[in-house]
């Protein structure tokens, strides 16, 4: 039912979209044939180079974060903890109880 609405849509889209191509070209900025100046370009270039940081700040931020955990693992020494059946974290019981 949902996939034969999203294509209904999608067809109408299309056909708005074809009845009206004024509305399907770029504007003329992007195409470059308006008035762009130096000053525009500039903050398109500076606003583009903003977003893209902001996507590194946010990935290197994920990134730290399971470069954190994997260290935290590798802290635990071998043998001193055990993973019981329901995948709970229990110290290693000593000699004398096992």
């Amino acid at each position: 039912m949902m996939k034969t609405i999203l294509k209904a849509c999608l067809v109408l889209a299309g056909v708005v979209l074809l009845a009206l191509p004024d509305a399907a070209y770029a504007c003329e900025h992007c195409i470059g044939i308006g008035g762009a100046n130096e000053t525009t370009i500039n903050a398109l270039v500076m606003s583009m180079a903003s977003l893209l940081a902001m996507i590194g700040f946010v990935g290197g931020g994920i990134g730290m974060f399971f470069v954190n955990m994997r260290k935290r693992a590798r802290m635990l020494e071998p043998g001193e903890f055990v993973v019981n059946q329901h995948g709970d974290l229990r110290p290693t019981p000593p000699e004398s109880e096992r």
